[in-house]
């Protein structure tokens, strides 16, 4: 049975209003590339994926130009891909964005994250500084599983740092197959790991929500922007 967080009208506007609150200490200006992971292995928890995506949409577009990423589907019909789309146009629509997130659907292929990390970091660096703004940062709504991309991940993590783009990410691995392989970390151990390390190294921060239908959306957005654990 699929789980979706309940967000009532109170609760809507304490998810739309606390986190500003903490955005509002600073005077820093941001592009906020965001990806919302629209693959297959998200599709029993896309809804809250939308929900959650919402929410970090219409709070960021407070304190500066957002750009929402996603995955298509490309390659052959025997053998597909998940590669990240160009991304909407910079904005601080509300509207346009949540309309944007409610059109999505789940599309197949193996999907290349680090691909498309790169890719979003790339288009949020420009747009920071084309417009000259002070903060580069990348959100992350996704179970973090790579299969086919083309940068490893130490490639990707030492371009992230050179650029200056923080990543933040909301890690849904739940779903993530657990039992350890003969070669190595479980699916769900590789994505944890791979989470954690590219938001503490880039200065971001990671939370591992465990969704019930009592979860509030302002905490999860609250931990995640908070500082992050120095452990």
């Amino acid at each position: 049975m699929k789980l979706i967080i309940r967000l009532s009208f109170n609760l809507l506007l304490l998810t739309l209003f606390f986190p500003v609150l903490t955005f509002a200490q600073s005077e820093k200006k941001a592009a906020y590339g965001i990806l919302i992971d629209n693959t297959g292995t998200m599709r029993t928890q896309f809804g809250n994926v939308q929900i959650l995506c919402n929410a970090v949409a219409q709070n960021t577009t407070q304190r500066g130009l957002v750009s929402l990423f996603n995955f298509e589907t490309q390659g052959t019909e025997k053998n597909p891909f998940a590669k990240v789309t160009n991304g909407t146009e910079w904005s601080q629509d509300k509207n346009a964005l949540e309309k944007y997130i409610a059109g999505l659907k789940v599309v197949p292929g193996q999907t290349v994250l680090f691909d498309a990390i790169r890719s979003i970091a790339k288009a949020t660096d420009a747009k920071a500084n084309s417009e000259k703004l002070s903060e580069k940062i990348i959100i992350l709504i996704t179970d973090g599983e790579d299969r086919a991309s083309e940068v490893t991940e130490k490639q990707l993590l030492k371009e992230l740092k050179e650029s200056g783009v923080k990543v933040y990410a909301i890690g849904l691995v739940t779903e993530l197959y657990s039992e350890q392989s003969l070669f190595g970390d479980s699916s769900k151990g590789k994505a944890t790991k791979f989470l954690k390390k590219v938001t503490k190294e880039t200065g971001g921060n990671a939370i591992f929500p465990k969704l019930k239908k009592d979860t509030k959306v302002e905490d999860l957005l609250t931990e995640l922007f908070s500082e992050p654990s120095k452990k």
